[in-house]
């Protein structure tokens, strides 16, 4: 059989095409003979890879030029391959002159052993990745930058909220104390202004756990749980009021926001993703209706699956348009936007298992549509349920209360007292492991977190596990809703309770406990 012959001219053509390759993909060629300790790259830098010739000579010239932060695992993944491997892949942050400027390596080569399974040469490719890890670098920032936005406008309607929760209280708690001064008092009004008091330190508690639970970065679905649809909307009406009633309203372009929920719908996943999801599209109802109109958040059952839709009146987007929106940075927003809010969605709805839609006319508006599926898991008792004050527990309990706020603790106490407990009160961390290791055994501690100066909540926990594993200890928190609970149990707390709390929460934690045998 005749052998293939290239002429010199024919050699040229297929290494400019090589050459023209590479350069495509900012790529050079890699050829290290491992016995020679020579590392040659091809071509020698050029547009492709500029200033990856100051790497050409010995292994130990190529780990000069990489940080020194990244020079070890480096090291390590080269030194396994010649080893005993067959490829070697590793990116490292490089050093190159004359202007120190860092540039991103990205290495993938094969091992190639002779006879005797020796590593005699690694072959393969070095990339030039810094556009892409700077390009990695800017979504993130405009990603941070977004969220940060969102958070802003929902802090300002938090504050109007919260504003308006503590004028309840304070007005309600003014005209109780007038009552109470007179000879005789309407106990029933009476009641009447200590419950209106109470619901609106509960809302305003409600709002601010909504915010913190935005924050959270964590948003995994390993953390997922039921969730309520038409809680979940109304949360998310909201947060957003500022951006759909406020600000439209001072421009002259009003905006109506209604929320139409069946009952009893609920999925499973993460409240602060798909709160985050509802979010954005809120804000892009918001943006495409600039003479005002109206917004819907509407929730039913459609085919087995849970359906939210977004609606609104606005101007619509065009056909063409339509199947590019949820393209990382395509915008219409020009500088305004981002072109990361969508992609936001889709990525948060597909963590889900769901699916999302659009449907737009410039005549009648435009419709987002959610599918997910239905949550399997059982709905959790009401609040009502958990308020209903139970007969006495079977068994009196000791409980240590750890509060640095005197009113705090003394209505704890109270509470639990009034249930026949023996309760202690500790006015710090430190107080309280030093009444750990004098006192007898507790059964249940009940902590805040933040405890001034001194140990706090996290170190009272930890030193509880060391002391008395046996014993439940619950943390009482205003961080409630950003805590990751699978990581407090590593820490030693068995539950959270989120402040504002209601007494009766303290009371059915304290009868739980009373349930079970004694703490050894």
């Amino acid at each position: 059989m005749a052998h293939e012959t290239y002429s010199d001219t024919e050699l040229q053509r297929e290494q400019q095409r090589l050459q023209l390759a590479l350069a495509a993909g900012r790529m050079c060629a890699l050829d290290y003979n491992v016995g020679e300790d020579h590392l040659e790259l091809w071509p020698d830098g050029g547009a492709a890879c500029a200033g990856f010739e100051q790497l050409n000579g010995s292994l130990a010239g190529l780990l000069q030029h990489i940080q020194a932060e990244d020079r070890p695992n480096v090291e390590r993944v080269i030194r396994e391959a010649i080893s005993d491997g067959n490829e070697v892949t590793f990116e490292a942050r490089l050093n190159l002159e004359p202007s120190r400027r860092t540039a991103w390596l990205l290495v993938e080569a094969a091992v190639e052993r002779d006879h005797a399974g020796r590593a005699v040469r690694l072959v393969g490719v070095a990339r030039d990745n810094t556009a892409r890890r700077e390009g990695q670098a800017v979504r993130r920032a405009q990603a941070h930058g977004e969220r940060l936005r969102a958070l802003g406008e929902m802090a300002s309607g938090i504050a109007h909220d919260l504003n308006q929760s503590l004028a309840l209280i304070t007005g309600y708690s003014d005209m109780a104390r007038q009552e109470l001064s007179l000879e005789s008092p309407d106990l029933l009004r009476v009641r009447e202004m200590v419950e209106i008091t109470a619901r609106a330190a509960l809302e305003g508690g409600q709002a601010l756990r909504g915010l913190l639970t935005f924050v959270r970065s964590q948003e995994l679905l390993a953390e997922a749980e039921r969730l309520d649809v038409q809680e979940l909307l109304r949360d998310a009406a909201r947060l957003t009021a500022p951006r759909w009633r406020d600000a439209p309203q001072a421009e002259g372009r009003p905006i109506h926001l209604s929320v139409d929920a069946s009952e009893n719908l609920a999925v499973t996943g993460s409240a602060a993703a798909l709160r985050e999801a509802i979010t954005n599209l809120i804000f892009n109802a918001v943006d495409a209706l600039p003479q005002g109109g109206s917004i819907q958040l509407v929730a039913r059952t459609q085919d087995d699956r849970v359906v939210i839709e977004v609606r609104d009146t606005g101007t619509g987007i065009p056909p063409d348009i339509q199947a590019k929106i949820f393209d990382p940075f395509f915008t219409t927003k020009g500088e305004r936007g981002t072109g990361l809010g969508l992609p936001q969605v889709l990525s948060i709805v597909e963590r889900h298992m769901g699916s999302i839609d659009v449907e737009s006319d410039p005549r009648r508006g435009t419709s987002f549509i959610i599918s997910l599926p239905p949550s399997e898991q059982q709905a959790k008792p009401s609040a009502r349920t958990t308020e209903r004050v139970t007969e006495a527990p079977g068994r009196l309990i000791r409980i240590l209360i750890v509060e640095d706020e005197d009113q705090l603790a003394r209505m704890a106490s109270l509470v639990l007292k009034q249930r026949g407990h023996d309760v202690c009160v500790a006015d710090s961390g430190d107080a309280a492991i030093t009444i750990l290791e004098e006192d007898a055994p507790f059964d249940l501690i009940i902590s805040d977190l933040g405890l001034g100066p001194g140990k706090n909540g996290w170190e009272v926990a930890e030193a509880v596990r060391q002391r008395s594993p046996g014993t439940r200890f619950v943390l009482v928190t205003g961080w409630g809703a950003a805590i990751d609970l699978a990581e407090a149990r590593l820490r030693g707390v068995d539950r959270i309770i989120a402040k504002p709390y209601r007494i009766a929460e303290l009371r059915q934690v304290a009868d739980e406990v009373a349930a079970t045998g004694p703490s050894e």
